[in-house]
């Protein structure tokens, strides 16, 4: 038999790594070896450089605003509980509501008999109005009128003062009566021409005062509170003097 000739074993071509590989044809790819000191990087090293300083840079502080708009909500609060407590204080103040107090000093007539040259009588009284309140004013407003009268005949008329009164005060103001066009009654012609025998006089007093209350900024609307007063005099001549008086007020 015919002996096989073997076939010649051929060295298999390993590429040198340090030969260019050559491109795949037809792939549109290159591969650019560089040296390793210059790979350039994307973003530049300076950037990393200041990223690295912007890190390490001290922080702003900004206390200062929340700071502020802490203290401007402790303000709110504080304001708001303050006007509570405060409205609360004012209410039960005013929801207590007390009447001004009155008492007569003096009863003094002027021209008691007059005569057809001469006006009617004027009657100049004098009376103290006491405020009750510890805290707050009393404002005694325009349009206060008041009424003299004799056993239910109103006998002259006149208006009351304008003033303001402190907490606790007392204020002594006179009121000016000018008599009606009425007759005087007997009984008051006598007392006022006895000057050794004194005859006794009872009047009464009426008078509707609008007054409004205040507590620092805080005012109450107007309102009005009556007034009635009964007296007795021991004569409405000179040097007289008040025997008995009883003064009530209302609302």
């Amino acid at each position: 038999m015919a002996e096989r000739v073997p076939l010649p074993i051929t060295a298999k071509h390993e590429p040198n790594p340090t030969e260019p590989s050559e491109p795949a044809s037809g792939s549109g790819t290159y591969v650019v070896q560089v040296p390793k000191d210059q790979i350039y990087r994307f973003p530049p090293p300076e950037h990393a450089v200041l990223a690295i300083r912007y890190r390490h840079l001290p922080r702003q502080k900004r206390p200062c605003c929340s700071c502020c708009l802490c203290i401007f909500i402790s303000v709110i609060v504080i304001a708001l509980v303050l006007g509570l407590i405060g409205g609360i204080g004012v209410s039960s103040v005013f929801l207590k509501h007390k009447s001004p107090k009155f008492q007569i000093e003096n009863v003094l007539v002027n021209n008691p008999l007059p005569n057809h040259n001469q006006k009617h009588p004027e009657y100049d009284i004098v009376l103290t109005s006491e405020n009750p309140y510890q805290l707050v004013r009393i404002l005694y407003d325009e349009g206060g009128d008041a009424s003299l009268s004799f056993e239910q005949q109103e006998i002259a008329t006149g208006k009351y003062p304008t003033f303001e009164q402190g907490p606790q005060n007392s204020t002594v103001f006179k009121m000016i009566f000018r008599g009606s066009k009425l007759a005087l009654p007997k009984e008051m012609e006598k007392s006022m021409e006895s000057a050794n025998q004194k005859v006794h006089i009872s009047l009464s007093i009426s008078m509707g005062v609008p007054i409004r209350l205040r507590m620092g900024a805080l005012k109450t609307g107007s309102k009005k509170v009556y007034v009635s007063c009964n007296l007795t005099v021991d004569t409405l001549a000179k040097h007289n003097r008040i025997l008995s008086q009883e003064c009530h007020t209302k609302s």
